[in-house]
């Protein structure tokens, strides 16, 4: 909701953070931020959003910063109803904004909590990624621009984080994330790709130097293990590194990993329809999976995958060149065609699509045409011809050109496991010699997906954190808080606050009221305020004060959750319930 466009960058920066923390939180559905953006600014009923991203639960607010100031408001709001859980005003100096991200992540994973049943929070970092609020402007900047993934945002991305580092050269995330950028930029043909992938490794290792828990780091080191050093264990050693130090384990490079490298393709589906459903209306995710359905020759579902990510974005090129490549595997050349003459439009003439293109026409048996075109052209990576070579049956030129590639460590050297593009050299000699010095793992026996996949929400499984003995012991202290000391009333209490009460830990107080007493939190408190109404309610003593009056002497501090839980526990109105009690 904020609405000052020349600090987008910086309510983007703050809204991010606060996912990835809530993203940490197991058991907790949390939607990634280009589906949670697409109704940035908009004007939107919240059950229509809780419709489109199968959510119960919306955080909105806004970010304004001034000078040396920033005010944060949020609220939490049911999709249900509109009902508002909890909302709170932040106003601090712009040097505590990592303590504030923490803090207000922490008290929206309390609040749904509370709400909606047991899972455990775990303690959100303190770090403080760099000491100089210049330094993480521009980093945030730099971070809003590679988000948007297009040639010039890469090049400006580039710069900011430069910038940051510049200013603060110990700022770890600025280096993790400059070495992203260099990937992307290599990917565009803006620098080589040896190039690109040299200094990503300079820049995560020298992140990883100033911060070894850099979980951005150790990812790109994965990239550039798997794309550029084909070690496939340091691969995976980075990415176990990545994940353990925050970041989510369904993301791109491990589908990669499946596909190419184990040649698991319905695990790759898995993660890809996973990562799908937390960012529904980011065109990158359906992409991705329509892409993981293609390497895997399921065509069809590629195509429909493809075709979702165009509901989004009706024009990017990526997906709209890959459907065209499907098309042309599956015979449907004139389609095919037109899909890939219009991602050459959409791209001015750059890029893969003139490759497609000259897929398809061989695919069509258009060979001397494919094979004069192939000729005369120019090419930054030679797997590109030798990918052609080999699809004409022409082992000579692909192997020759395959040779180059190897010798240049192209990223497209990981594909020659599984891609079909090769069958055609799979016995030739020189090949052979080729794959064997890839040393790939052995593969898991999959390859082919017969029906598509049914992913099933991963339950979140609760054991018991009390013994027997602590369960009744704490159980009984609880009962006393509640029924003497009339704890409830408090307007104010929280589970944490009841904890400290206990003296024990909040996880273990959500599992117990959870698990033990079968509700939630803010049930079992309501429950007690609720008794206590109803006996003031029926008191001719309090016959000279409102109803609302009642339920605030009794704890409640809304009147909307007052009525809202009056009606869901005795299904009428309160003032319905009074009269029915009068009669």
């Amino acid at each position: 909701m904020s609405a000052d466009p020349e600090n987008e960058y910086f309510s983007d920066g703050i809204t991010e953070e606060i996912i990835n923390a809530l993203t940490t939180v197991k058991g907790l559905k949390v939607i990634a931020r280009t589906s949670s953006f697409a109704f940035k600014n908009k004007n939107i009923d919240v059950r229509t959003i809780g419709d489109q991203l199968g959510v119960s639960t919306i955080l909105e607010g806004s970010v304004r910063k001034a000078k040396k100031r920033v005010r944060i408001t949020a609220q939490l709001i049911s999709t249900n109803d509109g009902t508002h859980f909890w909302s709170k005003n932040f106003d601090r100096e712009l040097e505590d904004i990592f303590a504030l991200q923490d803090e207000i992540s922490l008290l929206i994973a309390d609040q749904i909590r509370e709400n909606f049943g047991h899972f455990e929070i775990p303690s959100f970092s303190n770090a403080i990624p760099t000491q100089n609020i210049k330094a993480y402007d521009l980093w945030l900047k730099g971070s809003y621009h590679l988000k948007r993934k297009d040639f010039d945002d890469v090049k400006k991305a580039m710069n900011f984080f430069k910038g940051a580092i510049k200013i603060d050269p110990n700022y770890a995330d600025a280096h993790a994330f400059l070495g992203e950028a260099y990937i992307h930029a290599a990917s565009y043909n803006m620098i080589p790709s040896k190039e690109g992938n040299d200094l990503a490794r300079n820049t995560a290792e020298k992140a990883i130097e100033l911060d070894a828990e850099n979980a951005k780091a150790h990812m790109m080191l994965a990239y550039i293990k798997l794309f550029s050093d084909w070690n496939w264990d340091a691969a995976l050693i980075e990415y176990d590194k990545a994940i353990k130090y925050g970041l989510s384990d369904q993301n791109e490079f491990i589908t990669y990993y499946y596909i190419f490298i184990k040649e698991d393709f319905e695990r790759a589906v898995q993660v890809s329809k996973r990562v799908a459903e937390t960012d529904p209306l980011d065109v990158h995710t359906h992409w991705q999976l329509g892409l993981i359905y293609y390497f895997a020759r399921s065509f069809e579902e590629a195509i429909a995958a493809f075709n979702k990510a165009l509901e989004v974005d009706a024009t990017f090129a990526e997906a709209i060149r890959f459907r065209g490549l499907a098309l042309g595997y599956l015979g449907k050349y004139n389609e095919a065609l037109i899909d890939i003459n219009r991602a050459l439009g959409l791209t001015s003439g750059q890029g893969l699509a003139n490759l497609d293109l000259l897929v398809v026409k061989i695919l069509m048996g258009k060979k001397e045409e494919a094979l004069a075109v192939i000729k005369k052209s120019k090419y930054m990576d030679s797997s590109d011809p030798a990918l052609l070579f080999s699809l004409l049956n022409m082992p000579n030129e692909a192997i020759y050109w395959l040779d180059k590639a190897y010798e240049e460590r192209s990223v497209t050297m990981v594909t020659l496991k599984n891609y079909w593009v090769w069958d055609n050299l799979r016995d030739n000699a020189r090949f052979k010699e080729i794959y064997s010095q890839m040393n790939f793992p052995p593969s898991i026996k999959n390859k082919q997906i017969l029906e598509p996949i049914t992913i099933a929400q991963t339950p979140f499984i609760s054991t018991s954190l009390l013994s027997k003995n602590e369960i009744e012991n704490y159980l009984e202290k609880l009962e006393e808080l509640m029924k003497v000391d009339e704890i409830y009333k408090d307007p104010s209490i929280s589970l944490r606050h009841l904890a400290e009460k206990l003296e024990l830990s909040p996880n273990k107080l959500s599992w117990l009221i959870n698990e033990q007493i079968g509700t939630n939190f803010n049930e079992y408190i309501n429950t007690f305020r609720l008794i206590a109404f109803k006996e003031k309610a029926l008191n001719p003593n309090n016959s000279h004060l409102t109803l609302l009056g009642l339920a605030y002497e009794s704890g409640f501090n809304s009147k909307t959750v007052f009525n809202v839980f009056f009606k869901k526990m005795e299904g009428m109105t309160p003032r319905v319930w009074v009269n029915s009690q009068e009669k």
